[in-house]
Protein backbone atom coordinates (compact mmCIF):
# COMPACT_ATOMS: atom_id res chain seq x y z
CA UNK A 1 0.00 0.00 0.00
CA UNK A 2 2.36 2.38 1.20
CA UNK A 3 4.42 1.66 -2.56
CA UNK A 4 1.12 2.85 -4.49
CA UNK A 5 0.72 6.18 -2.41
CA UNK A 6 4.20 6.60 -3.10
CA UNK A 7 4.15 6.11 -6.58
CA UNK A 8 0.95 8.37 -6.96
CA UNK A 9 2.81 11.11 -5.29
CA UNK A 10 6.17 10.59 -7.28
CA UNK A 11 3.46 10.58 -10.87
CA UNK A 12 1.37 13.61 -9.27
CA UNK A 13 5.05 15.99 -8.44
CA UNK A 14 6.39 15.26 -11.52
CA UNK A 15 3.79 16.14 -14.26
CA UNK A 16 3.47 19.68 -11.83
CA UNK A 17 7.41 19.55 -12.61
CA UNK A 18 6.68 19.28 -16.17
CA UNK A 19 4.31 21.84 -16.96
CA UNK A 20 5.45 24.40 -19.06
CA UNK A 21 7.11 27.20 -17.21
CA UNK A 22 4.98 30.95 -17.42
CA UNK A 23 5.69 32.77 -20.13
CA UNK A 24 7.73 36.22 -19.73
CA UNK A 25 8.29 38.93 -22.48
CA UNK A 26 10.69 41.90 -21.97
CA UNK A 27 10.19 44.99 -23.52
CA UNK A 28 12.70 47.76 -24.84
CA UNK A 29 10.09 50.82 -25.05
CA UNK A 30 12.95 53.42 -25.98
CA UNK A 31 13.62 51.07 -28.78
CA UNK A 32 10.18 50.26 -29.89
CA UNK A 33 9.56 53.93 -29.91
CA UNK A 34 12.36 55.12 -32.03
CA UNK A 35 12.06 51.66 -34.53
CA UNK A 36 7.99 52.50 -34.58
CA UNK A 37 6.94 54.18 -38.06
CA UNK A 38 5.15 55.96 -35.69
CA UNK A 39 8.26 56.84 -33.24
CA UNK A 40 10.05 57.74 -36.88
CA UNK A 41 7.22 59.99 -38.00
CA UNK A 42 7.00 61.92 -34.58
CA UNK A 43 10.92 62.60 -34.66
CA UNK A 44 10.69 63.69 -37.95
CA UNK A 45 7.94 66.55 -37.14
CA UNK A 46 9.65 67.58 -34.30
CA UNK A 47 13.06 67.71 -36.16
CA UNK A 48 11.28 69.84 -39.08
CA UNK A 49 9.35 72.28 -36.32
CA UNK A 50 13.21 72.44 -34.84
CA UNK A 51 13.97 73.27 -38.13
CA UNK A 52 11.80 75.61 -38.82
CA UNK A 53 11.56 77.58 -35.44
CA UNK A 54 15.76 77.88 -35.47
CA UNK A 55 15.35 79.76 -38.89
CA UNK A 56 13.52 82.35 -37.33
CA UNK A 57 15.23 82.79 -34.37
CA UNK A 58 18.51 83.05 -37.32
CA UNK A 59 16.30 85.86 -38.71
CA UNK A 60 15.59 87.83 -36.05
CA UNK A 61 19.21 87.50 -34.43
CA UNK A 62 20.17 88.85 -37.84
CA UNK A 63 17.76 91.63 -37.77
CA UNK A 64 19.54 92.58 -33.76
CA UNK A 65 23.02 92.19 -35.75
CA UNK A 66 22.26 94.51 -38.86
CA UNK A 67 20.78 96.91 -36.07
CA UNK A 68 23.86 96.93 -34.04
CA UNK A 69 26.00 97.32 -37.20
CA UNK A 70 24.34 100.22 -38.21
CA UNK A 71 24.13 101.50 -34.31
CA UNK A 72 28.10 101.17 -34.34
CA UNK A 73 28.81 102.97 -38.00
CA UNK A 74 26.51 105.99 -36.85
CA UNK A 75 27.16 106.20 -33.25
CA UNK A 76 29.19 109.40 -33.83
CA UNK A 77 26.72 110.96 -35.81
CA UNK A 78 23.57 110.40 -33.66
CA UNK A 79 22.34 112.73 -30.92
CA UNK A 80 22.34 111.42 -27.81
CA UNK A 81 18.55 110.93 -27.71
CA UNK A 82 19.04 109.05 -30.56
CA UNK A 83 21.51 106.42 -29.52
CA UNK A 84 19.47 105.92 -26.23
CA UNK A 85 16.32 104.95 -29.11
CA UNK A 86 18.83 102.95 -30.87
CA UNK A 87 20.09 100.97 -27.83
CA UNK A 88 16.90 100.71 -26.35
CA UNK A 89 15.30 99.47 -29.24
CA UNK A 90 18.61 96.73 -29.70
CA UNK A 91 17.94 95.72 -26.09
CA UNK A 92 13.79 95.44 -26.66
CA UNK A 93 14.84 93.08 -30.05
CA UNK A 94 17.21 91.19 -27.50
CA UNK A 95 14.92 90.32 -25.09
CA UNK A 96 12.04 89.64 -27.40
CA UNK A 97 14.56 87.07 -29.21
CA UNK A 98 15.74 85.49 -25.61
CA UNK A 99 11.67 85.10 -24.72
CA UNK A 100 11.43 83.37 -28.39
CA UNK A 101 14.31 81.17 -27.46
CA UNK A 102 12.83 80.17 -24.62
CA UNK A 103 8.89 79.88 -25.72
CA UNK A 104 10.43 77.71 -29.26
CA UNK A 105 12.19 75.00 -26.04
CA UNK A 106 9.01 75.15 -24.16
CA UNK A 107 7.15 74.04 -27.67
CA UNK A 108 9.25 71.25 -28.46
CA UNK A 109 9.70 69.58 -25.28
CA UNK A 110 5.53 70.01 -25.06
CA UNK A 111 5.26 68.19 -28.79
CA UNK A 112 8.38 65.24 -27.59
CA UNK A 113 6.04 65.00 -24.43
CA UNK A 114 2.59 64.73 -26.26
CA UNK A 115 4.35 62.62 -29.26
CA UNK A 116 5.56 60.32 -26.66
CA UNK A 117 2.72 60.01 -24.34
CA UNK A 118 0.55 59.00 -27.63
CA UNK A 119 3.30 56.28 -28.70
CA UNK A 120 3.23 54.73 -25.33
CA UNK A 121 -0.46 54.64 -25.17
CA UNK A 122 -0.10 53.12 -28.87
CA UNK A 123 2.15 50.75 -27.30
CA UNK A 124 0.48 50.24 -24.17
CA UNK A 125 -2.56 48.42 -26.24
CA UNK A 126 -0.11 46.29 -28.45
CA UNK A 127 1.55 45.14 -25.40
CA UNK A 128 -1.99 44.08 -23.63
CA UNK A 129 -3.22 42.38 -26.28
CA UNK A 130 0.23 40.38 -27.60
CA UNK A 131 0.30 39.78 -23.56
CA UNK A 132 -3.11 38.22 -23.81
CA UNK A 133 -3.30 36.20 -26.91
CA UNK A 134 0.36 35.31 -26.40
CA UNK A 135 0.05 33.57 -23.33
CA UNK A 136 2.56 36.19 -21.67
CA UNK A 137 3.00 35.31 -17.78
CA UNK A 138 4.13 38.96 -17.56
CA UNK A 139 6.30 41.64 -19.82
CA UNK A 140 8.81 43.99 -18.08
CA UNK A 141 10.08 47.07 -19.46
CA UNK A 142 14.19 46.96 -20.13
CA UNK A 143 15.73 48.29 -17.18
CA UNK A 144 13.76 48.37 -14.86
CA UNK A 145 14.90 45.32 -12.28
CA UNK A 146 16.18 44.19 -15.18
CA UNK A 147 20.16 43.50 -15.68
CA UNK A 148 19.88 40.93 -18.50
CA UNK A 149 17.65 38.82 -20.29
CA UNK A 150 17.84 36.55 -22.97
CA UNK A 151 16.87 37.84 -26.43
CA UNK A 152 14.41 34.99 -26.93
CA UNK A 153 12.17 36.80 -24.18
CA UNK A 154 12.46 40.07 -26.35
CA UNK A 155 9.32 41.20 -27.44
CA UNK A 156 10.28 44.69 -29.07
CA UNK A 157 10.77 43.69 -32.76
CA UNK A 158 6.81 41.92 -32.25
CA UNK A 159 5.66 44.99 -30.79
CA UNK A 160 7.55 46.81 -33.26
CA UNK A 161 5.71 45.26 -36.04
CA UNK A 162 2.62 45.12 -34.64
CA UNK A 163 2.59 48.87 -34.58
CA UNK A 164 3.88 49.64 -38.05
CA UNK A 165 1.91 47.00 -39.54
CA UNK A 166 -1.54 48.09 -37.92
CA UNK A 167 -1.82 44.55 -37.18
CA UNK A 168 -3.40 43.69 -33.99
CA UNK A 169 -2.58 40.13 -34.29
CA UNK A 170 0.20 38.67 -32.15
CA UNK A 171 3.25 37.44 -33.76
CA UNK A 172 3.01 33.87 -31.47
Amino acid sequence: MKRIIIAIILLVSSTAFAAAPPKIGVIDLQRAVSESKMGIAARAVIIQKTEQLNADLKFQLADIEKLRAEFEKDAAKLSPEAKLEKERLIQKKSRDLQNRQRESQEEIKQMEADSLSKILNHLGGILAKLGDDGGYAIIIEKGVGTTYFSKQIDVTPIVVKMSDTGNEKTGK
